[in-house]
Protein backbone atom coordinates (compact mmCIF):
# COMPACT_ATOMS: atom_id res chain seq x y z
CA UNK A 1 0.00 0.00 0.00
CA UNK A 2 2.83 2.33 0.88
CA UNK A 3 4.83 1.22 -2.17
CA UNK A 4 1.30 2.43 -3.91
CA UNK A 5 1.05 5.83 -2.52
CA UNK A 6 4.70 6.95 -3.19
CA UNK A 7 4.56 5.81 -7.21
CA UNK A 8 1.06 8.09 -7.29
CA UNK A 9 2.77 10.56 -5.45
CA UNK A 10 5.99 10.61 -7.82
CA UNK A 11 3.37 10.32 -10.65
CA UNK A 12 1.52 13.73 -9.63
CA UNK A 13 4.82 15.25 -9.32
CA UNK A 14 5.63 14.44 -12.83
CA UNK A 15 2.47 15.56 -14.38
CA UNK A 16 2.47 18.71 -12.67
CA UNK A 17 6.64 19.53 -14.04
CA UNK A 18 5.76 17.87 -17.01
CA UNK A 19 2.63 17.01 -18.41
CA UNK A 20 0.25 14.21 -18.74
CA UNK A 21 0.96 12.84 -21.74
CA UNK A 22 4.98 12.63 -21.15
CA UNK A 23 3.83 10.27 -17.87
CA UNK A 24 1.21 8.41 -20.50
CA UNK A 25 4.47 7.94 -23.02
CA UNK A 26 6.52 7.12 -20.49
CA UNK A 27 4.80 4.04 -18.81
CA UNK A 28 4.05 3.15 -22.21
CA UNK A 29 7.09 2.46 -23.02
CA UNK A 30 8.37 0.83 -20.01
CA UNK A 31 5.76 -1.54 -20.02
CA UNK A 32 6.39 -2.27 -23.80
CA UNK A 33 10.31 -2.03 -23.07
CA UNK A 34 9.53 -5.11 -20.08
CA UNK A 35 7.52 -6.90 -22.43
CA UNK A 36 10.60 -7.51 -25.15
CA UNK A 37 12.62 -8.43 -22.13
CA UNK A 38 10.97 -11.01 -21.43
CA UNK A 39 13.14 -13.72 -22.04
CA UNK A 40 15.99 -11.35 -20.43
CA UNK A 41 17.46 -14.05 -17.59
CA UNK A 42 17.28 -16.99 -19.63
CA UNK A 43 19.74 -15.49 -22.12
CA UNK A 44 21.60 -13.65 -19.33
CA UNK A 45 22.34 -17.21 -17.91
CA UNK A 46 23.58 -18.77 -21.10
CA UNK A 47 25.73 -15.61 -21.71
CA UNK A 48 27.50 -15.88 -18.37
CA UNK A 49 27.91 -19.78 -18.34
CA UNK A 50 32.18 -20.32 -18.39
CA UNK A 51 33.07 -23.59 -19.65
CA UNK A 52 36.03 -25.58 -18.46
CA UNK A 53 37.79 -24.16 -21.68
CA UNK A 54 36.80 -20.45 -20.63
CA UNK A 55 37.97 -20.85 -17.11
CA UNK A 56 41.30 -22.20 -18.00
CA UNK A 57 41.90 -19.52 -20.33
CA UNK A 58 41.14 -17.20 -17.62
CA UNK A 59 43.80 -18.94 -15.32
CA UNK A 60 46.32 -18.86 -17.88
CA UNK A 61 45.97 -15.09 -18.41
CA UNK A 62 46.03 -14.27 -14.53
CA UNK A 63 49.36 -15.90 -14.55
CA UNK A 64 51.00 -12.88 -16.70
CA UNK A 65 48.21 -10.73 -17.00
CA UNK A 66 47.71 -7.53 -15.01
CA UNK A 67 46.75 -7.43 -11.19
CA UNK A 68 43.44 -5.17 -10.99
CA UNK A 69 42.34 -3.71 -7.98
CA UNK A 70 38.34 -3.58 -7.08
CA UNK A 71 37.58 -0.37 -5.01
CA UNK A 72 34.94 -0.20 -2.78
CA UNK A 73 33.74 2.53 -0.57
CA UNK A 74 31.55 0.73 2.61
CA UNK A 75 28.98 2.41 4.86
CA UNK A 76 26.90 0.60 7.33
CA UNK A 77 26.47 -2.00 4.07
CA UNK A 78 23.83 -4.61 5.16
CA UNK A 79 25.19 -7.92 6.21
CA UNK A 80 23.75 -10.24 3.44
CA UNK A 81 24.64 -7.87 0.87
CA UNK A 82 28.54 -7.46 2.04
CA UNK A 83 29.04 -11.17 1.80
CA UNK A 84 27.38 -11.38 -1.55
CA UNK A 85 29.45 -8.19 -3.10
CA UNK A 86 32.59 -10.11 -1.90
CA UNK A 87 31.85 -13.62 -2.77
CA UNK A 88 31.21 -11.98 -6.66
CA UNK A 89 34.50 -10.66 -6.76
CA UNK A 90 36.80 -13.64 -5.04
CA UNK A 91 34.29 -15.90 -6.95
CA UNK A 92 36.08 -14.40 -10.37
CA UNK A 93 37.47 -16.63 -12.79
CA UNK A 94 40.29 -14.00 -13.08
CA UNK A 95 42.22 -14.40 -10.25
CA UNK A 96 44.78 -11.95 -10.22
CA UNK A 97 42.50 -9.21 -8.23
CA UNK A 98 42.87 -7.46 -5.57
CA UNK A 99 39.45 -6.30 -3.27
CA UNK A 100 40.17 -3.21 -1.92
CA UNK A 101 37.93 -1.99 0.93
CA UNK A 102 37.59 1.87 2.86
CA UNK A 103 34.83 1.77 5.85
CA UNK A 104 33.35 5.12 6.58
CA UNK A 105 31.17 3.24 9.27
CA UNK A 106 30.11 3.99 12.53
CA UNK A 107 29.58 0.78 13.72
CA UNK A 108 31.80 -2.77 13.29
CA UNK A 109 29.34 -4.68 11.63
CA UNK A 110 31.40 -4.33 8.11
CA UNK A 111 34.86 -4.36 9.89
CA UNK A 112 33.63 -7.92 11.48
CA UNK A 113 32.59 -9.69 7.96
CA UNK A 114 35.46 -7.51 6.18
CA UNK A 115 38.11 -9.05 8.49
CA UNK A 116 36.76 -12.49 8.21
CA UNK A 117 37.19 -12.50 4.35
CA UNK A 118 40.64 -10.96 5.12
CA UNK A 119 41.82 -13.63 7.23
CA UNK A 120 40.51 -16.18 4.88
CA UNK A 121 41.90 -15.18 1.45
CA UNK A 122 45.13 -12.22 0.98
CA UNK A 123 43.27 -10.92 -1.74
CA UNK A 124 41.17 -9.19 0.18
CA UNK A 125 42.32 -5.76 2.01
CA UNK A 126 40.51 -4.17 4.43
CA UNK A 127 40.97 -0.36 6.19
CA UNK A 128 38.25 1.22 9.09
CA UNK A 129 38.64 4.98 8.51
CA UNK A 130 38.56 6.94 11.46
CA UNK A 131 35.13 8.36 10.61
CA UNK A 132 32.99 8.67 7.62
CA UNK A 133 34.92 10.59 4.82
CA UNK A 134 31.48 10.61 2.39
CA UNK A 135 31.32 8.81 -0.75
CA UNK A 136 34.42 10.31 -2.34
CA UNK A 137 36.65 10.30 0.29
CA UNK A 138 36.02 6.82 1.30
CA UNK A 139 36.63 5.72 -2.70
CA UNK A 140 39.42 7.82 -2.03
CA UNK A 141 40.84 6.03 0.47
CA UNK A 142 40.08 1.94 -0.71
CA UNK A 143 42.02 4.04 -4.14
CA UNK A 144 45.04 4.60 -1.61
CA UNK A 145 44.84 0.74 -0.69
CA UNK A 146 45.60 -0.60 -4.66
CA UNK A 147 48.78 -2.11 -5.29
CA UNK A 148 47.05 -3.06 -9.07
CA UNK A 149 48.42 -1.45 -12.49
CA UNK A 150 44.26 -1.32 -13.20
CA UNK A 151 41.23 -0.16 -10.75
CA UNK A 152 37.84 -1.05 -11.18
CA UNK A 153 34.64 0.37 -9.58
CA UNK A 154 32.24 -1.40 -7.59
CA UNK A 155 29.26 -0.17 -5.10
CA UNK A 156 29.56 -1.84 -1.62
CA UNK A 157 26.01 -3.38 -2.20
CA UNK A 158 26.41 -4.01 -6.37
CA UNK A 159 27.62 -7.97 -7.66
CA UNK A 160 30.15 -8.68 -10.76
CA UNK A 161 29.08 -11.05 -12.81
CA UNK A 162 30.88 -14.21 -13.37
CA UNK A 163 33.85 -13.29 -16.04
CA UNK A 164 33.78 -9.33 -15.68
CA UNK A 165 37.36 -9.17 -14.10
CA UNK A 166 38.66 -11.68 -16.93
CA UNK A 167 37.16 -9.97 -19.79
CA UNK A 168 38.38 -6.56 -18.51
CA UNK A 169 41.89 -7.81 -17.88
CA UNK A 170 41.51 -9.62 -21.63
CA UNK A 171 40.38 -6.36 -23.10
CA UNK A 172 42.95 -4.08 -21.58
CA UNK A 173 46.19 -7.15 -22.70
CA UNK A 174 45.69 -7.05 -25.63
CA UNK A 175 45.07 -3.44 -26.21
CA UNK A 176 48.26 -1.42 -25.35
CA UNK A 177 47.27 2.14 -26.08
CA UNK A 178 43.65 1.18 -23.69
CA UNK A 179 44.01 2.90 -20.25
CA UNK A 180 39.71 2.24 -19.50
CA UNK A 181 37.37 -0.02 -20.34
CA UNK A 182 33.77 -0.76 -19.82
CA UNK A 183 30.86 -3.08 -19.63
CA UNK A 184 27.00 -3.78 -20.29
CA UNK A 185 25.07 -3.27 -16.83
CA UNK A 186 21.80 -4.50 -15.41
CA UNK A 187 19.56 -4.58 -12.16
CA UNK A 188 19.02 -7.13 -9.66
CA UNK A 189 16.46 -7.14 -6.82
CA UNK A 190 17.32 -7.67 -3.32
CA UNK A 191 16.92 -11.07 -3.04
CA UNK A 192 19.31 -11.85 -6.50
CA UNK A 193 15.98 -13.83 -7.56
CA UNK A 194 15.59 -11.45 -10.78
CA UNK A 195 18.04 -9.84 -13.44
CA UNK A 196 16.43 -7.10 -15.54
CA UNK A 197 15.99 -3.76 -16.89
CA UNK A 198 19.91 -4.36 -19.32
CA UNK A 199 21.49 -1.01 -20.62
CA UNK A 200 23.05 -2.10 -23.54
CA UNK A 201 25.74 0.63 -24.24
CA UNK A 202 27.58 1.77 -26.89
CA UNK A 203 31.15 2.05 -27.65
CA UNK A 204 32.70 5.46 -26.01
CA UNK A 205 31.10 7.90 -27.14
CA UNK A 206 31.64 11.12 -25.89
CA UNK A 207 28.94 13.30 -26.68
CA UNK A 208 26.75 10.96 -25.42
CA UNK A 209 28.67 10.85 -22.48
CA UNK A 210 27.61 14.54 -22.06
CA UNK A 211 23.88 13.22 -22.11
CA UNK A 212 24.23 10.85 -19.08
CA UNK A 213 26.41 8.72 -17.33
CA UNK A 214 26.30 5.83 -19.68
CA UNK A 215 29.28 4.14 -18.94
CA UNK A 216 28.55 4.27 -14.87
CA UNK A 217 29.75 0.42 -14.21
CA UNK A 218 31.75 -1.73 -14.53
CA UNK A 219 34.39 0.53 -15.10
CA UNK A 220 37.78 0.03 -15.16
CA UNK A 221 40.92 2.66 -15.36
CA UNK A 222 44.57 2.33 -15.51
CA UNK A 223 45.61 3.09 -11.92
CA UNK A 224 48.43 5.66 -12.84
CA UNK A 225 45.52 7.74 -14.78
CA UNK A 226 43.49 7.51 -11.69
CA UNK A 227 45.41 9.38 -9.25
CA UNK A 228 47.02 11.89 -12.07
CA UNK A 229 43.31 13.13 -12.78
CA UNK A 230 43.03 13.43 -8.71
CA UNK A 231 40.87 10.74 -7.64
CA UNK A 232 37.17 11.74 -6.57
CA UNK A 233 36.04 14.64 -5.70
CA UNK A 234 33.76 15.39 -2.96
CA UNK A 235 32.39 18.42 -4.48
CA UNK A 236 30.40 15.79 -6.86
CA UNK A 237 29.00 13.47 -3.90
CA UNK A 238 26.34 12.04 -5.60
CA UNK A 239 28.04 11.67 -9.15
CA UNK A 240 31.23 11.64 -8.10
CA UNK A 241 32.12 8.46 -10.25
CA UNK A 242 30.31 10.68 -13.42
CA UNK A 243 32.69 13.44 -12.44
CA UNK A 244 35.95 10.86 -12.06
CA UNK A 245 34.81 9.19 -15.66
CA UNK A 246 34.55 12.23 -17.46
CA UNK A 247 37.99 13.46 -16.06
CA UNK A 248 39.57 10.43 -17.14
CA UNK A 249 38.29 9.57 -20.34
CA UNK A 250 39.16 13.41 -21.16
CA UNK A 251 43.14 12.08 -20.80
CA UNK A 252 42.91 8.38 -21.63
CA UNK A 253 44.19 7.38 -24.79
CA UNK A 254 41.86 4.77 -25.96
CA UNK A 255 38.61 3.75 -24.12
CA UNK A 256 37.47 0.46 -24.64
CA UNK A 257 33.37 -1.34 -24.29
CA UNK A 258 33.37 -4.94 -23.94
CA UNK A 259 29.49 -5.33 -24.42
CA UNK A 260 28.60 -8.01 -22.36
CA UNK A 261 26.39 -7.34 -19.29
CA UNK A 262 29.08 -8.01 -16.20
CA UNK A 263 27.73 -5.86 -13.28
CA UNK A 264 24.42 -5.78 -11.25
CA UNK A 265 22.87 -2.71 -9.82
CA UNK A 266 20.95 -3.97 -6.46
CA UNK A 267 17.36 -2.21 -6.30
CA UNK A 268 16.18 -1.53 -2.47
CA UNK A 269 14.38 1.19 -1.38
CA UNK A 270 17.18 3.84 -1.71
CA UNK A 271 18.79 2.98 -4.91
CA UNK A 272 19.02 5.06 -7.49
CA UNK A 273 18.45 2.16 -9.62
CA UNK A 274 14.88 1.65 -8.40
CA UNK A 275 13.83 5.29 -7.02
CA UNK A 276 15.44 7.88 -8.96
CA UNK A 277 14.13 10.14 -6.40
CA UNK A 278 15.44 9.05 -3.66
CA UNK A 279 18.54 11.25 -4.30
CA UNK A 280 17.98 14.72 -6.41
CA UNK A 281 20.97 15.53 -5.02
CA UNK A 282 23.02 13.41 -7.50
CA UNK A 283 21.63 14.52 -10.32
CA UNK A 284 22.47 18.13 -9.52
CA UNK A 285 25.70 17.30 -8.92
CA UNK A 286 25.46 15.36 -12.61
CA UNK A 287 24.89 18.37 -13.81
CA UNK A 288 27.55 19.96 -12.67
CA UNK A 289 30.06 17.83 -13.40
CA UNK A 290 29.30 17.83 -16.86
CA UNK A 291 29.42 21.70 -16.54
CA UNK A 292 33.14 21.78 -14.98
CA UNK A 293 34.04 19.41 -17.69
CA UNK A 294 32.61 20.98 -20.65
CA UNK A 295 34.92 24.16 -18.66
CA UNK A 296 38.25 22.13 -18.67
CA UNK A 297 37.53 21.67 -22.56
CA UNK A 298 37.21 25.21 -23.78
CA UNK A 299 33.61 24.41 -24.97
CA UNK A 300 30.97 26.71 -24.28
CA UNK A 301 27.83 25.51 -23.15
CA UNK A 302 24.98 25.49 -20.86
CA UNK A 303 23.77 22.30 -19.21
CA UNK A 304 20.36 21.96 -18.93
CA UNK A 305 18.05 18.79 -16.99
CA UNK A 306 15.27 17.01 -19.29
CA UNK A 307 11.92 15.04 -18.02
CA UNK A 308 14.35 12.23 -17.31
CA UNK A 309 16.35 12.38 -14.17
CA UNK A 310 20.35 12.01 -15.18
CA UNK A 311 19.60 13.06 -18.83
CA UNK A 312 20.79 15.73 -19.70
CA UNK A 313 20.74 18.58 -22.77
CA UNK A 314 23.45 20.87 -23.62
CA UNK A 315 22.51 24.34 -25.43
CA UNK A 316 25.60 25.02 -27.43
CA UNK A 317 25.96 29.16 -28.08
CA UNK A 318 26.36 29.32 -32.11
CA UNK A 319 27.02 32.26 -34.38
CA UNK A 320 24.12 31.63 -36.35
CA UNK A 321 21.19 34.57 -36.11
CA UNK A 322 17.91 33.50 -34.84
CA UNK A 323 15.63 34.12 -37.77
CA UNK A 324 12.13 32.76 -38.22
CA UNK A 325 12.86 29.96 -40.99
CA UNK A 326 9.96 27.48 -40.72
CA UNK A 327 10.25 25.17 -43.61
CA UNK A 328 13.06 24.30 -46.45
CA UNK A 329 11.91 26.46 -49.15
CA UNK A 330 12.32 29.58 -47.22
CA UNK A 331 15.63 28.38 -45.64
CA UNK A 332 17.91 27.54 -48.73
CA UNK A 333 20.16 30.69 -49.33
CA UNK A 334 19.95 31.81 -45.63
CA UNK A 335 22.80 32.43 -44.15
CA UNK A 336 24.88 30.80 -46.78
CA UNK A 337 22.99 27.34 -46.45
CA UNK A 338 22.41 24.88 -49.38
CA UNK A 339 19.43 22.78 -49.48
CA UNK A 340 19.73 19.47 -51.57
CA UNK A 341 16.96 17.40 -51.59
CA UNK A 342 17.55 13.69 -52.21
CA UNK A 343 15.92 10.04 -52.35
CA UNK A 344 16.72 8.17 -49.46
CA UNK A 345 15.21 4.12 -51.05
CA UNK A 346 17.42 5.23 -54.53
CA UNK A 347 20.64 6.13 -53.03
CA UNK A 348 21.67 8.24 -55.87
CA UNK A 349 24.50 11.15 -55.82
CA UNK A 350 23.76 14.49 -54.76
CA UNK A 351 24.69 17.50 -55.91
CA UNK A 352 27.45 19.49 -54.50
CA UNK A 353 27.63 23.12 -54.30
CA UNK A 354 31.55 24.99 -53.65
CA UNK A 355 30.13 28.05 -53.02
CA UNK A 356 28.40 27.79 -49.78
CA UNK A 357 29.16 27.29 -45.72
CA UNK A 358 26.96 24.88 -45.03
CA UNK A 359 24.72 22.37 -47.09
CA UNK A 360 21.41 20.79 -45.62
CA UNK A 361 20.64 17.36 -47.24
CA UNK A 362 17.01 16.45 -47.03
CA UNK A 363 14.83 13.18 -48.38
CA UNK A 364 11.91 15.11 -46.80
CA UNK A 365 10.59 17.87 -49.27
CA UNK A 366 7.79 19.36 -47.38
CA UNK A 367 7.95 20.10 -43.64
CA UNK A 368 7.46 21.80 -40.82
CA UNK A 369 10.82 22.91 -38.89
CA UNK A 370 11.01 23.69 -35.21
CA UNK A 371 11.54 26.79 -33.51
CA UNK A 372 15.30 27.55 -33.72
CA UNK A 373 15.42 24.32 -36.05
CA UNK A 374 18.65 26.42 -38.36
CA UNK A 375 20.39 28.02 -35.05
CA UNK A 376 20.50 24.59 -32.96
CA UNK A 377 21.73 22.84 -36.24
CA UNK A 378 24.86 25.41 -36.66
CA UNK A 379 25.58 25.93 -33.18
CA UNK A 380 26.16 22.39 -33.19
CA UNK A 381 28.23 22.42 -36.79
CA UNK A 382 30.22 24.86 -35.19
CA UNK A 383 31.68 22.93 -33.03
CA UNK A 384 35.42 22.02 -33.17
CA UNK A 385 35.80 18.26 -34.93
CA UNK A 386 32.33 18.22 -35.95
CA UNK A 387 31.77 17.96 -39.49
CA UNK A 388 27.79 16.47 -39.89
CA UNK A 389 24.92 17.02 -37.60
CA UNK A 390 21.30 15.00 -37.63
CA UNK A 391 18.18 16.34 -37.34
CA UNK A 392 15.04 14.53 -35.68
CA UNK A 393 12.71 13.51 -38.14
CA UNK A 394 9.22 12.19 -38.09
CA UNK A 395 7.14 11.42 -40.94
CA UNK A 396 3.62 11.90 -42.20
CA UNK A 397 2.18 9.54 -39.19
CA UNK A 398 4.34 11.70 -36.48
CA UNK A 399 7.06 8.49 -36.43
CA UNK A 400 10.90 8.72 -36.28
CA UNK A 401 11.30 8.10 -40.21
CA UNK A 402 15.22 6.69 -39.47
CA UNK A 403 16.62 4.50 -36.91
CA UNK A 404 19.18 6.55 -34.64
CA UNK A 405 22.38 3.99 -34.17
CA UNK A 406 25.17 4.62 -32.09
CA UNK A 407 28.38 1.98 -32.75
CA UNK A 408 28.74 -0.46 -30.68
CA UNK A 409 25.09 -1.25 -29.19
CA UNK A 410 24.34 -5.18 -29.10
CA UNK A 411 20.54 -5.01 -28.12
CA UNK A 412 19.17 -8.31 -28.62
CA UNK A 413 15.94 -7.48 -27.41
CA UNK A 414 15.14 -4.02 -29.02
CA UNK A 415 15.14 -3.04 -32.60
CA UNK A 416 15.15 -0.06 -34.55
CA UNK A 417 14.53 3.25 -33.45
CA UNK A 418 12.68 3.93 -36.91
CA UNK A 419 8.85 4.16 -36.34
CA UNK A 420 8.86 5.26 -32.81
CA UNK A 421 5.86 7.88 -32.27
CA UNK A 422 6.28 11.61 -31.27
CA UNK A 423 6.37 11.71 -27.43
CA UNK A 424 8.10 8.35 -27.07
CA UNK A 425 12.05 9.18 -25.76
CA UNK A 426 12.87 5.33 -27.26
CA UNK A 427 15.54 2.81 -25.29
CA UNK A 428 17.38 4.86 -22.43
CA UNK A 429 15.53 7.58 -23.90
CA UNK A 430 18.26 8.01 -26.25
CA UNK A 431 15.59 9.81 -29.02
CA UNK A 432 15.90 13.13 -26.83
CA UNK A 433 19.72 12.52 -26.32
CA UNK A 434 22.90 14.23 -28.19
CA UNK A 435 25.20 11.55 -29.43
CA UNK A 436 27.47 10.50 -32.16
CA UNK A 437 26.32 8.35 -34.84
CA UNK A 438 27.14 5.58 -37.26
CA UNK A 439 24.33 6.68 -40.42
CA UNK A 440 22.99 9.89 -40.74
CA UNK A 441 18.81 10.55 -39.96
CA UNK A 442 16.64 12.21 -43.24
CA UNK A 443 17.62 15.26 -42.98
CA UNK A 444 21.07 16.65 -41.53
CA UNK A 445 24.04 20.00 -42.36
CA UNK A 446 27.22 19.62 -43.16
CA UNK A 447 30.17 22.00 -43.22
CA UNK A 448 30.73 22.72 -46.84
CA UNK A 449 34.46 23.09 -46.62
CA UNK A 450 34.32 19.46 -45.97
CA UNK A 451 32.76 19.00 -48.98
CA UNK A 452 35.17 21.02 -51.52
CA UNK A 453 36.43 18.14 -54.28
CA UNK A 454 33.80 15.77 -54.11
CA UNK A 455 31.85 15.36 -57.40
CA UNK A 456 28.31 13.70 -57.39
CA UNK A 457 28.67 11.30 -54.45
CA UNK A 458 26.24 9.41 -52.69
CA UNK A 459 25.05 9.95 -49.20
CA UNK A 460 26.91 6.56 -47.79
CA UNK A 461 30.47 8.44 -49.66
CA UNK A 462 29.55 11.22 -48.74
CA UNK A 463 29.62 10.22 -44.71
CA UNK A 464 32.74 8.29 -45.45
CA UNK A 465 34.49 11.37 -46.36
CA UNK A 466 33.45 12.98 -43.77
CA UNK A 467 34.74 10.74 -40.85
CA UNK A 468 38.07 10.21 -42.95
CA UNK A 469 39.06 13.33 -41.97
CA UNK A 470 38.56 12.67 -38.80
CA UNK A 471 35.09 14.64 -37.96
CA UNK A 472 32.19 13.42 -36.19
CA UNK A 473 28.72 12.75 -37.22
CA UNK A 474 26.25 13.67 -34.08
CA UNK A 475 22.49 13.70 -33.72
CA UNK A 476 21.02 16.77 -32.68
CA UNK A 477 17.34 15.95 -30.94
CA UNK A 478 16.68 19.54 -30.68
CA UNK A 479 16.45 20.36 -34.35
CA UNK A 480 13.33 18.74 -35.73
CA UNK A 481 11.75 18.15 -38.91
CA UNK A 482 7.79 17.84 -39.14
CA UNK A 483 7.01 15.71 -42.68
CA UNK A 484 3.61 17.94 -44.15
CA UNK A 485 1.07 15.83 -45.78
Amino acid sequence: MNRMVKLCGRGLRYVRQYGSAKLYYKIKERAERNRAESGYEAWLLEQLKEDDDAIKKAAELAEKGPLISILVPAYETPPLFLRQMIDSVLEQSYGNLELCIADGSPSDKVEKIAEEYERQDSRVHYQRLAGNLGISGNTNAALSMTKGKYVGLLDHDDLLLPGAVYEAAKALSETADADAVYTDEDKVDMELTRHFQPHFKPDFNAEYLLSNNYICHFFVVRRELAFRVGGFREEFDGAQDYDFILRCTEQARKVLHIPKVLYSWRCHASSTAANPESKLYAYEAGKRAVAAHLERMNTPGEVLGTANYGFHRIRFPGKGLEILINSFANLNGQMGVKVVYYDKACNNSVTIFQDCDYMLFTCVRKARLSEGFLKELCSCCERPGVGLVCARVYDKRKRLSSDIRMKGVQDPFGGSMEGQKEGCTGYFHRVELHQEVEVPTDCFLVKGELLKGLASPSIEELCTAITKQGYRMLYDPWAIVYESR
